[in-house]
């Protein structure tokens, strides 16, 4: 009878692993250099600006549909107990 194998298959594990430790040292040479750092910088600065812009346009729109739906929610309580 065969055993099932079970748990990650030692080749590719050291594989995932020698790319993860080859990237991680390409960015730290790539660090290492101030230009490099400063450009790293605006970047993540630029995309935090961008996020938060649109965070604020979802968060808005999320407010007037809430709003819309709420609405209709109370014109419909209203409607029902018109019925009755």
């Amino acid at each position: 009878m065969a055993e099932d194998k079970k748990g990650l298959n030692p080749l590719a594990t050291g594989v995932a692993g020698a790319v993860i430790g080859a990237a991680a040292a390409a960015a730290a040479i790539a660090l290492s250099d101030e230009k490099n750092r400063k450009k790293v910088e605006k970047t993540l600065e630029s995309l935090q600006k961008e996020g938060n812009k649109v965070l604020k346009e979802i968060t808005q729109r999320a407010m007037e549909i809430k709003d819309v739906v709420g609405k209709r929610g109370a014109a419909k309580q209203l409607k029902g107990k018109s019925k009755k």
